[in-house]
Protein backbone atom coordinates (compact mmCIF):
# COMPACT_ATOMS: atom_id res chain seq x y z
CA UNK A 1 0.00 0.00 0.00
CA UNK A 2 1.29 3.51 -1.12
CA UNK A 3 1.44 6.27 1.21
CA UNK A 4 -1.50 9.04 0.30
CA UNK A 5 -1.01 12.69 0.34
CA UNK A 6 -4.19 13.86 -1.64
CA UNK A 7 -3.83 15.39 -4.99
CA UNK A 8 -6.95 17.77 -4.19
CA UNK A 9 -7.32 19.33 -0.62
CA UNK A 10 -10.13 20.47 0.22
CA UNK A 11 -10.44 24.05 -0.10
CA UNK A 12 -11.75 25.01 3.48
CA UNK A 13 -10.67 23.49 6.41
CA UNK A 14 -12.87 23.19 9.43
CA UNK A 15 -12.91 21.58 12.79
CA UNK A 16 -15.27 18.76 13.74
CA UNK A 17 -18.51 19.58 16.19
CA UNK A 18 -17.76 17.87 18.95
CA UNK A 19 -15.86 18.38 22.00
CA UNK A 20 -13.38 20.29 22.98
CA UNK A 21 -13.52 21.61 19.13
CA UNK A 22 -16.37 22.76 19.30
CA UNK A 23 -16.24 24.65 22.49
CA UNK A 24 -13.21 26.48 21.37
CA UNK A 25 -12.85 30.22 21.59
CA UNK A 26 -12.38 31.71 17.92
CA UNK A 27 -9.04 32.62 18.50
CA UNK A 28 -8.03 28.92 19.11
CA UNK A 29 -10.07 27.83 15.59
CA UNK A 30 -8.15 30.31 14.25
CA UNK A 31 -4.52 29.62 15.91
CA UNK A 32 -5.36 25.99 14.59
CA UNK A 33 -7.17 26.49 11.23
CA UNK A 34 -4.22 28.27 10.22
CA UNK A 35 -1.74 25.45 10.15
CA UNK A 36 -4.36 22.79 8.83
CA UNK A 37 -5.09 21.52 5.66
CA UNK A 38 -8.23 19.01 5.00
CA UNK A 39 -7.41 15.81 3.38
CA UNK A 40 -10.28 13.85 1.92
CA UNK A 41 -9.86 10.04 2.31
CA UNK A 42 -10.92 6.72 0.41
CA UNK A 43 -10.94 3.69 2.28
CA UNK A 44 -7.29 1.88 2.16
CA UNK A 45 -5.62 5.02 1.64
CA UNK A 46 -2.55 5.09 4.09
CA UNK A 47 -2.11 8.88 5.58
CA UNK A 48 1.67 9.88 5.24
CA UNK A 49 0.83 12.01 8.95
CA UNK A 50 1.34 11.67 12.11
CA UNK A 51 -0.57 14.56 13.48
CA UNK A 52 -3.97 15.43 12.39
CA UNK A 53 -8.05 15.52 13.85
CA UNK A 54 -10.45 12.94 12.10
CA UNK A 55 -13.22 15.06 11.11
CA UNK A 56 -15.72 12.30 9.89
CA UNK A 57 -14.80 8.47 8.79
CA UNK A 58 -12.90 6.10 10.52
CA UNK A 59 -9.16 5.80 10.72
CA UNK A 60 -6.93 2.76 12.12
CA UNK A 61 -3.31 2.19 12.61
CA UNK A 62 -2.43 -1.04 10.83
CA UNK A 63 0.33 -3.68 11.32
CA UNK A 64 1.12 -6.47 9.59
CA UNK A 65 2.66 -9.10 11.74
CA UNK A 66 5.67 -11.49 10.72
CA UNK A 67 3.70 -14.02 9.64
CA UNK A 68 1.32 -11.74 7.19
CA UNK A 69 -1.96 -11.41 10.26
CA UNK A 70 -3.11 -7.85 9.46
CA UNK A 71 -3.72 -6.45 12.83
CA UNK A 72 -5.20 -2.61 13.70
CA UNK A 73 -3.51 -1.59 16.92
CA UNK A 74 -6.16 1.44 17.42
CA UNK A 75 -8.88 3.47 15.99
CA UNK A 76 -9.76 6.90 15.44
CA UNK A 77 -13.19 8.33 15.35
CA UNK A 78 -14.69 11.08 14.68
CA UNK A 79 -13.58 14.05 16.11
CA UNK A 80 -10.57 11.91 17.71
CA UNK A 81 -6.74 13.66 17.62
CA UNK A 82 -4.39 11.35 16.07
CA UNK A 83 -0.51 12.32 17.52
CA UNK A 84 1.48 9.33 16.68
CA UNK A 85 4.73 11.57 17.14
CA UNK A 86 6.17 9.79 19.79
CA UNK A 87 6.01 6.42 18.43
CA UNK A 88 8.78 5.04 16.01
CA UNK A 89 6.75 4.43 12.73
CA UNK A 90 8.46 1.21 11.99
CA UNK A 91 7.06 0.03 15.33
CA UNK A 92 3.70 1.92 14.96
CA UNK A 93 2.33 0.78 12.03
CA UNK A 94 0.31 2.36 8.91
CA UNK A 95 -2.40 5.16 9.60
CA UNK A 96 -5.11 4.01 7.20
CA UNK A 97 -8.78 5.25 6.26
CA UNK A 98 -11.17 2.23 7.07
CA UNK A 99 -14.40 4.02 5.47
CA UNK A 100 -14.33 7.20 3.07
CA UNK A 101 -13.06 10.17 5.81
CA UNK A 102 -12.05 13.52 5.98
CA UNK A 103 -8.36 14.31 8.09
CA UNK A 104 -7.66 17.67 9.13
CA UNK A 105 -3.66 17.32 8.53
CA UNK A 106 -1.73 19.84 10.97
CA UNK A 107 1.18 20.96 10.01
CA UNK A 108 3.66 19.61 13.58
CA UNK A 109 5.81 22.82 14.03
CA UNK A 110 3.25 25.41 13.83
CA UNK A 111 0.95 23.81 16.31
CA UNK A 112 3.21 23.21 19.09
CA UNK A 113 4.27 26.80 18.79
CA UNK A 114 0.49 28.01 18.73
CA UNK A 115 -0.20 25.56 21.49
CA UNK A 116 2.94 26.52 23.94
CA UNK A 117 1.32 29.98 23.73
CA UNK A 118 -2.09 28.98 23.89
CA UNK A 119 -3.65 27.36 27.27
CA UNK A 120 -6.64 26.31 25.94
CA UNK A 121 -5.32 24.86 23.10
CA UNK A 122 -2.79 22.38 24.76
CA UNK A 123 -5.50 21.18 27.44
CA UNK A 124 -7.31 20.57 24.37
CA UNK A 125 -4.56 18.43 23.37
CA UNK A 126 -4.18 16.96 26.62
CA UNK A 127 -7.72 15.98 27.30
CA UNK A 128 -7.94 14.03 24.16
CA UNK A 129 -4.96 11.78 24.56
CA UNK A 130 -6.01 10.99 27.71
CA UNK A 131 -8.85 9.95 26.76
CA UNK A 132 -7.26 8.21 23.57
CA UNK A 133 -4.79 6.57 26.03
CA UNK A 134 -7.62 5.48 28.61
CA UNK A 135 -9.46 3.34 25.47
CA UNK A 136 -6.39 1.92 24.38
CA UNK A 137 -5.69 0.41 27.82
CA UNK A 138 -9.05 -0.72 27.78
CA UNK A 139 -8.67 -2.49 24.38
CA UNK A 140 -5.49 -4.04 26.07
CA UNK A 141 -7.15 -5.65 28.80
CA UNK A 142 -9.77 -6.92 26.00
CA UNK A 143 -6.81 -8.78 23.88
CA UNK A 144 -5.08 -10.24 27.03
CA UNK A 145 -7.82 -11.51 29.45
CA UNK A 146 -11.31 -11.74 27.17
CA UNK A 147 -12.51 -14.84 25.00
CA UNK A 148 -13.71 -13.69 21.34
CA UNK A 149 -17.11 -13.57 22.62
CA UNK A 150 -16.44 -11.24 25.54
CA UNK A 151 -14.13 -9.12 23.31
CA UNK A 152 -17.28 -8.82 20.73
CA UNK A 153 -19.64 -7.82 23.75
CA UNK A 154 -16.83 -5.34 24.57
CA UNK A 155 -16.72 -3.55 21.05
CA UNK A 156 -20.28 -2.90 21.09
CA UNK A 157 -20.14 -0.91 24.03
CA UNK A 158 -17.37 0.76 22.52
CA UNK A 159 -18.86 1.65 19.26
CA UNK A 160 -22.01 2.45 21.65
CA UNK A 161 -20.06 5.81 22.96
CA UNK A 162 -18.45 6.42 19.28
CA UNK A 163 -20.30 9.71 17.48
CA UNK A 164 -21.65 7.78 15.01
CA UNK A 165 -24.36 6.37 17.04
CA UNK A 166 -26.30 9.26 17.39
CA UNK A 167 -27.91 10.26 20.79
CA UNK A 168 -31.84 9.14 19.84
CA UNK A 169 -29.93 5.52 18.72
CA UNK A 170 -28.42 5.74 22.13
CA UNK A 171 -31.56 6.26 24.24
CA UNK A 172 -32.82 3.08 22.14
CA UNK A 173 -29.56 0.95 23.30
CA UNK A 174 -29.22 1.04 19.00
CA UNK A 175 -25.09 0.95 18.62
CA UNK A 176 -24.56 2.01 15.04
CA UNK A 177 -21.65 -0.39 13.68
CA UNK A 178 -18.80 2.05 12.30
CA UNK A 179 -16.46 -0.53 10.19
CA UNK A 180 -16.79 -3.63 8.32
CA UNK A 181 -16.99 -7.12 10.26
CA UNK A 182 -13.67 -7.94 8.95
CA UNK A 183 -12.26 -4.62 10.38
CA UNK A 184 -13.77 -5.60 13.51
CA UNK A 185 -12.29 -8.96 13.58
CA UNK A 186 -8.70 -7.60 12.92
CA UNK A 187 -9.27 -4.74 15.71
CA UNK A 188 -10.86 -7.32 18.37
CA UNK A 189 -7.95 -10.06 17.29
CA UNK A 190 -10.30 -13.02 15.95
CA UNK A 191 -10.78 -14.36 12.27
CA UNK A 192 -13.63 -12.89 10.74
CA UNK A 193 -16.04 -16.03 11.00
CA UNK A 194 -15.56 -15.69 14.58
CA UNK A 195 -17.28 -12.00 14.45
CA UNK A 196 -20.06 -13.94 12.36
CA UNK A 197 -20.47 -16.50 14.92
CA UNK A 198 -20.36 -14.73 18.33
CA UNK A 199 -22.94 -12.13 16.33
CA UNK A 200 -25.22 -15.53 15.64
CA UNK A 201 -24.57 -16.31 19.47
CA UNK A 202 -25.81 -13.06 20.98
CA UNK A 203 -28.81 -13.22 18.56
CA UNK A 204 -29.69 -16.98 19.37
CA UNK A 205 -29.45 -16.03 22.75
CA UNK A 206 -31.68 -12.85 22.42
CA UNK A 207 -29.26 -10.63 23.85
CA UNK A 208 -29.04 -7.91 20.41
CA UNK A 209 -30.88 -7.92 17.53
CA UNK A 210 -30.03 -6.31 14.21
CA UNK A 211 -32.35 -3.80 13.05
CA UNK A 212 -30.30 -2.93 10.22
CA UNK A 213 -27.35 -3.93 8.60
CA UNK A 214 -25.29 -1.25 10.57
CA UNK A 215 -27.06 -1.30 13.46
CA UNK A 216 -27.28 -3.52 16.51
CA UNK A 217 -30.04 -3.49 19.29
CA UNK A 218 -28.54 -4.47 22.79
CA UNK A 219 -31.55 -5.95 23.51
CA UNK A 220 -30.45 -7.45 26.94
CA UNK A 221 -28.31 -5.03 28.12
CA UNK A 222 -27.07 -5.86 32.15
CA UNK A 223 -26.44 -9.38 30.35
CA UNK A 224 -24.44 -7.65 27.45
CA UNK A 225 -22.58 -6.16 30.12
CA UNK A 226 -21.97 -8.92 31.97
CA UNK A 227 -20.59 -10.98 29.26
CA UNK A 228 -18.25 -7.55 27.93
CA UNK A 229 -17.15 -7.42 31.78
CA UNK A 230 -16.00 -11.09 31.53
CA UNK A 231 -18.97 -12.84 32.26
CA UNK A 232 -18.42 -15.92 29.65
CA UNK A 233 -14.98 -17.63 30.22
CA UNK A 234 -14.03 -20.35 28.56
CA UNK A 235 -14.73 -24.07 29.82
CA UNK A 236 -12.02 -26.47 30.35
CA UNK A 237 -12.38 -28.07 26.90
CA UNK A 238 -11.25 -24.34 25.91
CA UNK A 239 -14.35 -23.42 24.54
CA UNK A 240 -16.22 -20.19 25.27
CA UNK A 241 -19.11 -21.24 27.91
CA UNK A 242 -22.79 -20.55 25.97
CA UNK A 243 -20.49 -22.12 22.85
CA UNK A 244 -20.46 -25.42 21.51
Amino acid sequence: MDSFQPAVIAPQPYLPDYGPWNSLADTSVHDLLEAASLWLLERGDQIDASLGIVVSGTLAVERELSDGRRVLASLFHEGDLVDLRRTERMRQGALIALKSSEFLHLDETRVDDRAATNPELAKAFIAQLADHFARMQDHATDLASKTPLERMASVLFEFKRWPETTPAERSRDIVRIPISRIDIADYIGVKPETVSRAIRELEREKLIGIPHQDQILLADIPSMRGIANGGRPRRSNGRPNGQG
